[in-house]
């Protein structure tokens, strides 16, 4: 059969690739383009994929470096469990169709938010935070960044047991980066913000992504996020810069999962825990969420002080200055709670940092992230082996990481190849 040139989203059934790919329907929209749900005549037992169509004319020379980069930073990293398998690249008529495996469980975010799969339980939540930190391990190890690790971005199988990271959009070789405000606000670290080091030009790009994984850790224990944005201005991130144990008071976390966070959420990136001793952190791990021993203990200690502020002997002034303080610790309950309200849900997410907001210092700020390649798992009986349909893509796939680094100033910074609406997987 043959393929239709026109924009992939105006019909369907639709025939790609010499007829062996059927596109069913449009499962995701954004400003790359459109997703589509397909079945691959090419495997003999029918297998469903993504397929993610791209716009391969009327771009200019920065959309289609990004495009590059985004779909081959994809195939270097795709050899591996916890990434997202891209199957093999098809040119015909106006589009470059991306094939990817096809997540039948969504992404970890439904998981999450409409599922409730993961509070509560311990095992679940290492098992399915060691493979994401694992598939992050594996692309640093290749000299990539992922740069917009989030739920949306990570999709499931298997009832949520197994999780991949997909979505290589904002993806970098580049070990320090001058593209801030580069992420999604509830994920991104504060000095990809520019704001926490405003004489620095660049950052590191690896670090954020450790960053990222910490609030990914938050949204499994508990299912709603730390904080809006790790700025200054945000009153929880705030308060937690002043006192780590904040998070104990605002979120029902573990002492030891709060030790962990400390290490993840040090503002200076230098500082931040490394993937290796993150890992042997989590495996050590009893319990991630507040014991039943600890609520105990919260109370018994408040109890004491009590006591301690009403024993016999106290003078007048003493018992005057004691009910003063209590009076404080109270208003300062009272400001926990107000933060708690405040505290958003994982709900909440509305994408990238505005860069109105941002002290962006590279030559072109980015002005929204893509969108996020949605419902995209991996399947492990299919071969992992990218098969590019041309012998351009061919040689590219043979470059190293470092061939795909953005020399020019001018095509530093990404952006939507289109306008876009509201990202349609925000809940």
């Amino acid at each position: 059969m043959e393929a239709s040139s026109s924009h992939p989203a105006g019909g369907s059934p639709r025939y790609i690739d010499e007829g062996y790919l059927e596109l069913t329907e449009v499962i995701g929209t954004g400003a790359y383009g459109c997703v589509w749900l397909a079945v691959d005549g090419r495997y003999p037992h029918l297998p469903w994929r993504a397929v993610k169509a791209l716009r391969r004319h009327g771009l200019d020379a920065r959309q289609r470096q990004f495009q590059r980069r985004e779909i081959t930073l994809h195939h270097l990293a795709s050899n591996h469990s916890s990434i997202i398998t891209m199957d093999r690249i098809v040119e015909e008529g106006d589009h470059i169709y991306v094939v990817m495996d096809y997540g039948e469980d969504g992404d970890l975010f439904a998981m999450i938010c409409d599922r409730q799969r993961y509070v509560g339980d311990d095992e679940l939540i290492r098992s399915v935070f060691l493979q994401l930190l694992d598939g992050i391990a594996h692309i640093h190890s290749l000299g990539i960044a992922h740069r917009d690790i989030k739920p949306e971005n990570i999709v499931c199988s298997d009832d949520g047991l197994r999780v991949r990271i997909c979505d290589f959009g904002l993806a970098t070789s580049e070990s320090q980066s001058s593209e801030f405000g580069c992420g999604s606000t509830f994920y991104i670290a504060p000095e990809c913000l520019g704001e926490s080091y405003p004489a620095r030009t660049s950052y590191p790009t690896k670090a954020g992504d450790v960053w990222s994984l910490g609030i990914i850790l938050v949204n499994l224990v508990c299912g709603r996020n730390p904080w809006r944005i790790a700025s200054p201005s945000d009153d929880s991130f705030s308060a937690f810069c002043k006192d780590t144990t904040f998070l104990r008071r605002i979120l029902p976390i573990s002492s030891e999962c709060l030790e962990v966070l400390e290490g993840i959420f040090a503002t200076d990136p230098a500082e931040r825990v490394s993937l290796n001793v993150l890992r042997k952190q989590i495996l050590r791990i009893k319990s991630f969420s507040m014991t039943e021993a600890e609520v105990r203990q919260a109370h018994a200690a408040a109890h004491a002080q009590q006591a301690k502020a009403k024993q016999a002997g106290l003078t007048v002034e003493a018992v005057e200055e004691e009910e003063e303080e209590e009076e404080e610790e109270e208003e300062e309950e009272f400001e926990d709670a107000d933060l708690e309200e405040k505290l958003p849900s994982l709900r909440a997410d509305s994408g990238s940092p505005s860069p109105a907001a941002l002290q962006s210092r590279s030559s072109s700020a980015m002005s929204a992230s893509l969108p996020p390649t949605p419902l995209l798992a991996a399947n492990p009986g299919l071969p992992t082996q990218l098969e590019p349909h041309s012998k351009a893509w061919a040689d590219l796939f043979h470059q190293p990481p470092s061939a795909l680094r953005i020399q020019d100033p001018a095509y530093l910074s990404p952006e939507p190849i289109a306008a876009g609406g509201p990202n349609p997987f925000f809940r």
